[in-house]
C-alpha cells in the first residue's frame, strides 16, 4: 500500500511529531491559565479581607496573602534602600524604590515607596526622595513577586548592595546584610500623610488573560495537521 511506503511514513511520522509537539502546547497554556485564575482568585479573596496586625506576620504565607493589607508601626531604616529596575509608570521607565522598615513588633521590611523616574541616561543615578524620619504608622500590602532578576548584579542605581547580592542565591531578606521578611510590603498609606508613597501602585490586571485561548489555538493546529496529512495522502493516492 502507498500509506506504508517510507517517504510516506516518513510524512506520517513528522505530522505526528508535530501533533504531539501542538497537544504539549496546549496542555501547557491551559495550565498556566488554571494557575493564573488560581492566583486571581487568592488576590479577589485577600481584597476584601481585613488588615492584618503586626502580631499575624510572623509566619504568614506571602503567597497565600499576596495582595492583602497590613498595619505596622516602626521607622524606615534610610541607610538602606534598594531600587527595583524595569518597572514603567504610565509608559514612563523608572524604578521602585524599596527601602528597610523596623517595627519593633512585627521586625524588618522592605518597603516599596513607590516609583520613581529613571535618569537621562544610564549613568546618572535617579532622584530618590529621603523617607520620613520618626515613628509611622503604615498601611501596606503583602507581594510575594520574585524580585531575584531586578536587583542582581552590578547597576549604578544599587551603590549599597552587599557582595552576596549579587549571587546566585541572593534573597531579599538579606540585601545588604538585613534580616528582613523574605517577601516585601507595597506603602499604600501612612501617618503622617507626608511620608505615603510617591504614587499609588496599581492592582495587578485580574483577568485570567489568553491561556485558554492559545489552548484552544493549538489544539486547532494539531488538527489542522491531522487534516491536512490526510488530504495530501488522498490526492496521491
Amino acid at each position: 500500500m502507498r500509506f506504508f511506503a517510507p517517504k510516506e511514513l516518513i510524512k506520517t511520522t513528522i505530522a505526528l511529531l508535530l501533533c504531539f509537539g501542538c497537544l504539549a502546547a496546549a496542555q501547557w497554556q491551559y495550565h498556566r491559565g488554571q494557575n493564573q485564575a488560581h492566583q486571581n482568585s487568592i488576590i479577589r479573596a485577600n481584597q476584601t479581607q481585613p488588615a492584618l496586625n503586626e502580631n499575624q506576620l510572623a509566619h504568614i504565607d506571602p503567597i497565600a496573602n499576596q495582595w492583602r493589607t497590613v498595619a505596622l508601626h516602626g521607622e524606615f531604616q534610610s541607610q538602606h534602600q534598594l531600587l527595583i529596575r524595569d518597572r514603567y509608570y504610565q509608559g514612563v521607565y523608572g524604578f521602585e524604590v524599596l527601602t528597610l522598615f523596623h517595627a519593633p513588633v512585627a521586625g524588618d521590611y522592605w518597603l516599596d515607596r513607590g516609583w520613581v523616574k529613571a535618569g537621562a541616561n544610564a549613568a546618572t543615578p535617579p532622584s530618590v526622595p529621603s523617607p520620613q524620619t520618626g515613628t509611622l504608622e503604615v498601611v501596606a500590602r503583602i507581594r510575594s513577586e520574585n524580585l531575584n532578576k531586578q536587583i542582581q548584579g552590578s547597576f549604578f542605581a544599587l551603590p549599597q548592595l552587599s557582595a552576596n547580592t549579587t549571587s546566585h542565591a541572593f534573597s531579599i531578606a538579606h540585601a545588604q546584610g538585613a534580616s528582613a521578611a523574605p517577601f516585601y510590603l507595597d506603602l499604600v498609606s501612612a501617618k503622617p500623610a507626608k511620608a505615603g508613597p510617591f504614587n499609588q501602585i496599581e492592582l495587578p490586571d485580574l483577568s485570567d488573560g489568553p491561556h485558554y485561548a492559545y489552548a484552544i489555538q493549538w489544539l486547532a493546529f494539531a488538527a489542522l495537521i491531522l487534516i491536512g496529512r490526510g488530504m495530501l495522502f488522498r490526492e496521491f493516492i
